[in-house]
């Protein structure tokens, strides 16, 4: 039998955790934060969330409650598998993974660190075992876990899939196809179409499934961001650039068109710090260019910008307006970097869809205009797959039964449709879950 139990991402866009049930064993897949809550608390707190218990996090609803699940399943639990390395996947790990202790948790090699790093040099008791994509991992007799290859905005990400007696199940919670990606391999579209002859079911992602069309190339922000920033090559304002932590290719870009300019690059916060060390350490990236992750520091590395702002492009966390990021203490004054009119601030994202950061966002570009600033927003493609790409995954991949989920119920249901498009039918093979609910996908 196989049974899924959708812990938490199906009610609403992060706090991902879905468990797989194949006979008396479980495998759990990611272990995510609520996003929205997180900066909401850091933001009124002013402190960060590696200091709350379990039980805190729950009752500011900043992970997903695993109590029913943890009572019901936890005893069968034989692994620990994370999809990739963003935050809503990999940050509960801290607090979650303890509570299975004798599960492994497999991940890729960056999704890895960048979960070491969380951890603050803390130990978890679970083992951990870092799997290179297009790798497999033996759990037991009956189940074994695969990693292949898919693009993402952050590097390493894998469709997980785990290999039953009864057939294949993927988990594609987040993912994208992009052919010319900046940095990695495109999808492994070879292995995907095999696992397609045996696939039972599919759970994947529904972030942007009302997008019309094909999600762009990396490559095209890549050029996005050369159009907008080499127009300034000979001006002497001062240019900051915010954009993902997680997302080293779009870093890596900037670096590179900060050169071509001939400014120094400087990368300050504290999680782009995080990242970027966790890249160095899985030997996926890495750059010479100066990184400033404590406030000591940052505010060091920022007076020195200050002097000479034609001489630096400075790249910096707060891209959603956290009050605490890099960006909303600049636009405060609380950095010796001081803003001038026509200087340049470029928002290289969009504005992640929940209450908060839209308010974020809100705040600190009025703060922005009211210093006239000049402001480039959007200079972005998402990581997300968008309707076509959603239709053209279902039929590469072929699944008897088909699982949407990291959305409210008004991004599942397009899901639901688009799987209709093609010959699936609600409530037979396409299933809408809740946080909380129950799934016999096999008998």
């Amino acid at each position: 039998m196989i049974e899924l139990w959708a812990v938490g991402g199906y009610s609403l866009i992060g706090k991902n955790m879905t468990a797989i049930r194949v006979d008396d064993e479980v495998i759990i897949l990611d272990m995510g934060y609520n996003v929205g809550k997180v900066v909401e608390y850091e933001g009124s707190e002013g402190e960060e969330l590696s200091k709350l218990s379990y039980e805190q996090m729950l009752k500011i609803d900043a992970v997903p409650d695993d109590r029913k699940f943890h009572e019901g399943w936890g005893k069968m639990v034989k692994a620990i598998v994370i999809g990739h390395a963003h935050i809503d996947h990999c940050g509960a790990v801290r607090v979650l993974a303890p509570r299975y202790k004798k599960a492994p948790i497999i991940a890729t090699p960056f999704t890895i660190e960048v979960i070491r790093n969380t951890l603050e040099g803390k130990r978890l008791p679970n083992k951990i075992i870092p799997l290179n994509p297009s790798s497999k991992y033996e759990i037991s007799k009956n189940i074994t876990i695969e990693l292949v290859n898919i693009t993402h905005s952050t590097l390493q990400t894998a469709v997980v899939v785990i290999h039953t007696p009864y057939g294949k199940i993927a988990y594609a919670n987040d993912y994208k196809l992009d052919d010319n990606p900046i940095l990695g391999k495109k999808p492994n579209y070879k292995r995907l179409k095999e696992i397609g002859k045996d696939c039972i079911a599919l759970i994947s992602d529904t972030t942007r499934v009302e997008y019309s069309g094909h999600t762009p190339s990396e490559s095209l922000a890549r050029e996005m961001l050369k159009d907008v920033l080499l127009r300034y090559v000979d001006r002497d304002m001062g240019i900051i650039v915010t954009t993902f932590s997680s997302h080293i290719a779009r870093l890596s870009t900037l670096i590179n068109i900060a050169r071509r300019m001939g400014r120094k690059p400087i990368l300050v916060g504290r999680s782009l710090s995080n990242y970027l060390s966790a890249a160095k350490r899985a030997n996926v990236f890495s750059t010479d260019a100066e990184i400033f992750g404590y406030k000591r520091q940052v505010n060091k590395a920022l007076k020195i910008a200050n002097k000479d702002k034609e001489d630096y492009l400075v790249i910096c966390t707060g891209n959603q307006g956290e009050p605490n990021a890099i960006l909303s203490r600049i636009a405060n004054d609380e950095t010796p970097y001081r803003l001038e009119p026509d200087d340049i601030v470029i928002f290289s994202c969009t504005t992640i869809p929940t209450p908060v950061s839209e308010a974020n966002r809100s705040i600190i570009e009025q703060k922005l205009r009211s210093k006239n600033v000049r402001i480039f927003k959007d200079i972005h493609v998402s990581g997300h797959a968008s309707r076509e790409d959603q239709k053209d995954f279902l039929q590469m991949l072929k699944p008897k039964h088909y699982i949407p989920t990291h959305g409210g119920i008004d991004k599942l249901v397009i899901a639901a449709d688009i799987a209709q498009s093609i010959g699936y039918v609600l409530n037979e093979n396409i299933h809408l879950l809740q946080d909380g609910q129950r799934l016999v996908i096999q008998e």
